[in-house]
């Protein structure tokens, strides 16, 4: 292969450890992976091992650099999940306890008892006290494991993002950092300062000590030394940002992002005002400078974990038979995802998926399409929800992340919708969106990597086929527990 000088983008996921090598033209040279899952070891339990995450994420990084050489390496750029949490030792590096990720939610008791209110909470994080953000998470491994009580005690005790993680594993401890969109996560930043909050830190009883510096999303994170190169990571961005990012969503549009989870993200601009009870409000990236603007953004807990699920329980299929599986249902089941309760607006943590519509004559088809369609309901209640706030969801939808591959799914969510989607022709924009941020901060011409639209999808439905269809799912998601679930 020629030698050319490109990106590095490391993206730590759910699913697992990417690295990708972009070129100056903003074109996708080689990308290394390595499936990385969390472990389940009980019903609301999710976590990885600490060791393994790191080992798994720098292996396929060094097999990239050992590919395309790694004095060809111009910067790093490094985004991963967010509201995931290591515990480690700040002499030796060591993890101190298990990698709770976002899904998990063991600490629903520590959430509940911190002092403070969710009105106050959402008022100074934009999110909400919820055993999924960082903060319970933290306040339970003080509570239940004495490694982690005993490195605070003795000052030893680093806190911090998946990110701050892999880039203090970088930089052989010497950088322990994050950016503002992953510590929001952490529900213990102030967004209208952007400084860790003494008042949230406070009611979960965490001293802001353990935690690491705030840095721009773009800035100098230290060196990579690697077989004699020494690689600036530049870049530390919390996954939906740095997909938003990439699609250069401006203020007043909107997008979606389909992976293991999906994103609806409004862009609200630099109004520092823009809070809606029901939706996150979070940060967008900040370059050197450090402006950004506030994103609301609506989380559906599981979109293609959904599909992971039927698989698992026995419905098999290979992704590229979606689609034809999708146009072949007859009577597609009615499903709600619940896999981890419902996002926004609804914000209902004890839900569990239901299905209805069964019938003998249910098969393969019907389940998939029920799943499949799920996902697009879901989206369509938030985009329903910042309508009837207010917020004008105006065409087109931009569209990206692996389901977006799917066409089936991003038809109908086109038809819920009743505005026009375009599909981004190149569905990596989280790790664009990194390596186009870090190609800037090294003086790189990158006004070719603008997002390519893979075409538009226009609505095939009536207005009024489209409001009887999302009347009949919302009487679905009320009867899924017996009682009213609104949006509006």
């Amino acid at each position: 292969m020629e030698n050319k000088p490109f990106i590095v983008a490391l993206d730590q996921g759910t699913s697992g450890s990417r690295a990708f090598a972009v070129a100056r033209d903003g074109s996708v040279l080689a990308q290394k992976s390595a499936p990385l899952t969390p472990t389940r070891p009980a019903a609301g339990l999710s976590e990885y091992d600490a060791q393994s995450l790191a080992s798994s994420q720098l292996r396929v990084l060094n097999e990239l650099l050992d590919e395309l050489g790694p004095q060809h390496a111009a910067a790093l750029a490094v985004t991963t999940q967010r509201s995931t949490v290591v515990c480690w030792d700040k002499q030796t590096g060591r993890p101190l306890a298990p990698v709770l990720t976002w899904e998990d939610g063991r600490a629903k008791l520590e959430a509940e008892q911190a002092d403070i209110s969710q009105a106050r909470v959402h008022e100074i994080s934009g999110l909400y006290k919820t055993p999924y953000f960082s903060a319970a998470k933290i306040a339970w491994c003080f509570k239940h494991i004495p490694a982690v009580k005993h490195a605070w005690e003795t000052k030893n005790l680093c806190v911090g993002p998946v990110a701050s993680y892999l880039i203090w594993q970088l930089t052989g401890g010497k950088t322990f950092a994050t950016d503002a969109t992953l510590a929001q996560r952490m529900l213990l930043l102030d967004i209208h300062t952007q400084s860790w909050s003494e008042e949230l830190c406070r009611s979960f009883a965490i001293a802001p000590q353990v935690l690491p510096q705030l840095l721009p999303s773009v800035a100098d994170y230290g060196m990579y030394e690697y077989k004699g190169a020494r690689i600036p990571i530049t870049v530390c961005s919390g996954d939906q940002q740095a997909s938003v990012s990439f699609l250069n969503l401006q203020p007043g549009e909107t997008c979606i992002n389909y992976g293991t989870g999906a994103f609806l993200v409004h862009n609200a601009g630099a109004a520092k005002n823009a809070l809606l009870p029901g939706m996150l409000s979070s940060l967008s990236v900040a370059r050197a400078d450090g402006r950004c603007d506030f994103l609301l953004e609506g989380p559906v807990n599981a979109a293609a974990s959904v599909l992971q699920w039927l698989n698992a329980q026995g419905i098999s299929f290979q992704s590229q038979e979606i689609d034809a599986l999708c146009e072949s249902a007859r009577n597609p089941v009615w499903f709600l995802p619940a896999l981890g309760g419902l996002g926004a607006p609804y914000w209902d943590f004890s839900r569990s998926p239901v299905a209805a519509g069964l019938s003998p004559h249910t098969r393969k088809p019907d389940w998939v399409a029920g799943a499949v369609r799920s996902i697009a309901f879901l989206l369509t209640d938030i985009a329903q929800y910042l309508r009837a706030n207010g917020f004008s969801v105006t065409p087109p939808v931009k569209v990206s992340g692996g389901l977006s591959r799917v066409k089936w799914l991003v038809q109908y969510q086109a038809d819920l919708l009743q505005v026009p989607v375009s599909v981004l022709q190149e569905p990596e924009s989280t790790v664009l969106g990194a390596a186009r941020l870090a190609a800037e901060y090294a003086g790189w011409p990158v006004e070719q990597w603008a997002p390519k639209s893979a075409g538009q999808i226009n609505p095939q439905i009536s207005a009024k086929n489209a409001s009887e269809r999302w009347t009949q799912w919302q009487q679905f998601v009320s009867w899924s527990h017996g009682f009213p679930l609104k949006v509006n």
